[in-house]
């Protein structure tokens, strides 16, 4: 026995002897690559830097230490470019006293300061008169509260927080003011709210927004690494929510000086696709723009399998998650009204429980997560209304069937109901590339930022978003400063968008594409007619680069909703967006007018395909279907012209990927494309393309006709009988 063990201790020393110099090898080699790699990527030139960082941000075996050690030796350009690039969190250094959180009111007495330090500034005194009458005290309270400790905030204390979120989001929008505030420190006040409001993704949508004004300062890069913005930037690029991906990949992009493909994106330009370092230039712009009420991730979501309904009263919806707000729709509805009515059981049994009903004005801070915007899950309430058993039988079997053979045909579930003369467009596919989608349980709320780049990647998504009401009590423009009065006309804020596209290089030796909603549509005709007069060649060339326009339920001619104003002044008080949308406004059929003349003459090049809505809208707060935007409205008698089923708000919500609208996007794209790269052979199968037309059957008690009535139950599944009835009549 003591022989066989000192065997086996001899075998054990011979293999450390081997084994460990071998493992402390490769580990000095992992080390001196990854060290190697960072110096490159500090030191080398621009083409040795990028790819030394595309190969770090591939490194992911090291220990937790070893990336703790390298954070700390990087400097502000490459933590950027690794984030950029899709590093490892690691990378990062920790954001200083990461579990402390500073007490609000010292923070509200921080802001206070910085915000003094700004004036004179009419924007700044205008929100001192209205929310900072006296100075904040801020004597004999605790100075940091740690993540385990219960941290009482008050409600007044939470609003006027959010309310100074708000503010910033709108004052930094001027760049001398967002340079002063970086060189008086206020990344770091404003890390103390990322602290605060680590629960409300709304108010941190927001706060991000502020970061995004910010990053447009040339000198702002180093304060962000010093602040250590760069890895809670880093952080929210991989977040569930949406709202903080595309805001924070917007911020970093801002900051990447270092890559060749460098574009600023100034305020209400966001980048939807890619939100990363791209090798190559993209060859194609499409821009999406929203219309009245909407928002990026409002208007362009996936289409809910139960009715919209639109609110007269709702806000801007691009971050809203407040119960009165009745134009929330669909999931975020749902998902809302959960929410909020737990909290108010909860406050209910809280004043049961006082007696006398009376209520705290310091009240513990909610750990209620904000509702996120990412791709959640339907619910499965869908049946079918067919009360023949055989039919149903064979529908259920249908649906359940894996896979169908060439020889049948699907039709898109939102087939046209009617379509122009010249309308052609693929209204169905083959059985055997039909994807069963009806009872799948994906939803996204942003179809452009989740669709469009598995079909074209090569190509730039931007999205467009801008805040917008229907009634003088809902607007906000006035409401930290009278310099945001008049923002709501149309002509106005055409010319401030259209210079920050301008920014953002759209339109440079490459295809445009717009998409417009409502009177996103009308937005892109006036910021098309303004571009091709402007001088500035970044200006024009975005009108020169139009290769395609769809619009989606456009009104060209003005709504007839508009009109209520002249009924129902005194009770709906109608803001300036609707004003200026009335039904046969002179201003309005004047720039139509021109428009159309663009048409025949610069932009003669340029396809236009216009869809409408073929059912009404049904409107919450008087409970009755009403059609926003009528046919006649919408029809611009050039280009492709299509009716759907769908009502206003539907327009710009496929109900999944194998639906005639997007379809006949990813068709729009493809065009501009090839308008691009030349024309490839495509080869059409039979029986994929035909014109929207009422087909007349002979009226025959034949087994054919029985079995066209037995699918009429189905609109997405037709059968090709090509010679049925020629051969019965051979029979015959």
């Amino acid at each position: 026995m003591r022989k066989l063990k000192q065997k086996e201790e001899d075998e054990k020393k011979w293999v450390s002897v081997i084994i460990n110099p071998i493992g402390k090898w490769w580990k000095s080699i992992k080390h001196s690559v990854a060290w190697r790699l960072l110096n490159i990527a500090q030191t080398g030139s621009q083409h040795d830097r990028l790819k030394a960082v595309r190969q770090l941000a591939c490194i992911d075996h090291l220990k937790d230490w070893d990336f703790r050690h390298l954070a700390q030796i990087c400097d502000a350009r490459t933590a950027i470019s690794l984030a950029r690039s899709g590093a490892d969190s690691r990378w990062f250094v920790p954001v200083h006293m990461r579990g402390c959180i500073k007490n609000p009111k010292l923070v509200l007495a921080d802001f206070h300061d910085m915000l003094a330090r700004l004036r004179p500034n009419s924007c700044v005194d205008n929100f001192f008169n209205k929310y900072f009458p006296q100075q904040y005290p801020h004597e004999g309270i605790d100075e940091f509260f740690t993540q385990d400790q219960a941290s009482s905030l008050s409600s007044q204390d939470t609003d006027m927080l959010k309310e100074i979120i708000a503010f910033l989001h709108h004052i930094t929008k001027e760049e001398a003011v967002a340079k002063q505030i970086l060189n008086e420190g206020g990344l770091t006040h404003l890390m103390e709210l990322r602290k605060i409001f680590a629960d409300d993704n709304e108010t941190l949508s927001t706060l991000c927004k502020v970061m995004a004004n910010i990053s447009l300062v040339d000198t702002s890069v180093e304060h962000f690494f010093a602040s250590g913005w760069i890895g809670a930037l880093a952080e929210w690029m991989k977040c569930p929510d949406l709202r903080l991906q595309v805001i924070s990949a917007k911020t970093m992009a801002n900051l990447d000086h270092d890559d060749p493909n460098r574009v600023e994106y100034p305020p209400n330009v966001y980048p939807l696709h890619p939100r990363l370092r791209t090798r190559a230039k993209p060859k194609a712009d499409i821009i999406f723009i929203h219309g009245l009420l909407g928002g990026v991730f409002i208007t362009w979501r996936q289409k809910d399998r139960n009715p919209t309904e639109l609110g007269l009263y709702g806000k801007n919806a691009f971050y809203t998650s407040e119960t009165d707000d009745v134009f929330l729709v669909g999931e975020q509805r749902r998902g809302n009204s959960r929410i909020f009515k737990n909290v108010n059981n909860n406050n209910n049994a809280n004043n049961g429980k006082n007696g006398n009903g009376a209520t705290n004005n310091t009240v513990k801070k909610e750990k209620m997560t904000d509702p996120i915007l990412k791709a959640a899950k339907k619910e499965k309430n869908k049946t079918l209304g067919i009360s023949d058993t055989a039919t149903l039988e064979l529908v259920e079997a249908l649906q359940n069937t894996a896979e169908l053979e060439s020889d049948w045909e699907v039709v898109h579930p939102d087939v046209p109901l009617k379509a122009g003369e010249n309308c052609c467009g693929e209204f169905s596919v083959p059985g055997n590339e039909w994807q069963n989608q009806d009872n799948c349980e994906d939803y996204t709320n942003c179809w452009p930022m989740e669709w469009l780049p598995d079909d074209y990647p090569n190509t730039r998504i931007i999205g467009i978003d801008y805040t917008s009401a229907v009634t003088e009590w809902s607007a906000n423009f006035t409401k930290y400063c009278p310099c945001e009065k008049g923002q709501g006309q149309i002509d106005v804020r055409a010319t401030s968008l259209l210079d920050r596209l301008s920014k953002s290089d759209i339109g440079n030796e490459r295809p445009v594409v717009w998409i417009g909603h409502s009177m996103g549509g009308i937005l892109t005709k006036l910021m098309l007619m303004k571009a091709i007069d402007d001088p500035d060649p970044k200006v024009n060339q975005i009108a020169k680069s139009t290769s395609s326009i769809l619009f989606l339920g456009t009104p060209h001619r003005g709504s007839s909703i508009a009109k209520w104003k002249q009924h129902m002044q005194m009770i709906l008080s109608p803001s300036i967006e609707v004003k200026e949308m009335e039904e046969g406004a002179p201003k309005l059929i004047a720039m139509h007018n021109r428009f159309m003349d663009c048409l025949n003459t610069c932009f003669r090049n340029v396809k236009v395909v216009t869809i409408a809505e073929g059912a009404p809208t049904m409107l919450t707060s008087f409970k009755f279907p009403l059609r926003i935007v009528t046919e006649d409205s919408a029809r611009i008698d050039y280009g492709d012209f299509y009716v759907l089923k769908d009502d206003h708000l539907s327009l710009s919500k496929p109900i999944f990927r194998q639906s005639f609208l997007y379809q006949r996007v990813l068709k729009v794209i493809e065009d501009s494309l090839q308008e691009v790269e030349g024309p490839t052979e495509k080869v059409e199968l039979p029986g994929t393309k035909f014109k929207v037309e009422a087909i007349k059957t002979p009226a025959s008690g034949s087994l054919v006709d029985k079995v066209r009535s037995i699918f009429a139950a189905v609109p997405q599944i037709s059968i090709n009988f090509p010679n049925a009835h020629c051969e019965q009549s051979k029979r015959d």
